[in-house]
């Protein structure tokens, strides 16, 4: 997973898949068992290097391999080159229907690109898949708020929290979202909350900020509506 923060688009915490958390069953039309092994283990490990490492190796040996088709768009994506890495997740999914992580990744750059409408339907084909895997109900919740339909996404975040209570960054994009639907006291408890626990300064540094900003300005506001 990794951070972009430059506009209001990239404030969300979106990624291309290459955690434990998708240590599931697959196929081996996706590739043969030594590439397969390999691509598990990718997903085992929070080890960036060790991973991109992996995913090059699974290039070199099997690169027309629904794998070697992920492991491409995968890199093309930490290079932002998103319309090519759509054309290679898709050329994944062509070889295998039910590849989640290759479906996820796909409605990532689609997010990235700006196109939410193709955001917003992969990632709910990949819930529709694996409802478990939180970090693409994550992500819808910031396809559909970038797409205006703000309780939309404010209650897939809300669903996020019920399985991870203890993912404080959705706090913040709950406050995010309450704050566009007018619910300014919800949206300030959200951004105390989530300045209360979260730890990680250097990482959510632009997020701290936003946030002790703007719960401030309710503060301000609330004060003059009671006035």
């Amino acid at each position: 997973m990794f951070y972009k923060e430059v506009n209001i688009k990239k404030r969300f915490y979106l990624g291309f898949f290459l955690i434990s958390l998708l240590l599931v069953p697959v196929p081996h039309v996706l590739g043969g068992e030594a590439v397969e092994e390999m691509f598990q283990q990718v997903l085992r490990s929070d080890d960036v290097e060790s991973n991109r490492a992996i995913l090059q190796r699974i290039i070199d040996l099997e690169p027309d391999s629904a794998y070697g088709h992920f492991s491409k768009g995968w890199f093309l994506g930490q290079e932002g080159n998103y319309k090519r890495a759509i054309a290679e997740y898709r050329t994944a999914l062509g070889i295998e229907p039910q590849f989640g992580e290759a479906r996820h990744n796909l409605a990532t750059a689609y997010f990235y690109l700006g196109l939410w409408s193709e955001a917003i339907r992969e990632y709910e084909r990949v819930l529709r898949q694996y409802p478990e895997w939180g970090d693409t109900r994550l992500n819808l919740g910031s396809a559909y708020y970038m797409s205006g339909h703000h309780f939309a996404s404010v209650s897939k975040w809300e669903e996020v929290l019920t399985l991870s209570p203890d993912r404080f960054i959705v706090h913040y994009y709950l406050g995010l979202g309450y704050d566009q639907l007018g619910r300014k006291s919800e949206a300030r408890r959200h951004y105390l909350h989530f300045l209360m626990h979260e730890k990680d300064g250097e990482a959510f540094s632009e997020y701290i900020a936003l946030a002790t900003k703007r719960q401030a300005e309710i503060w301000v506001e609330e004060g003059r509506e009671r006035t």
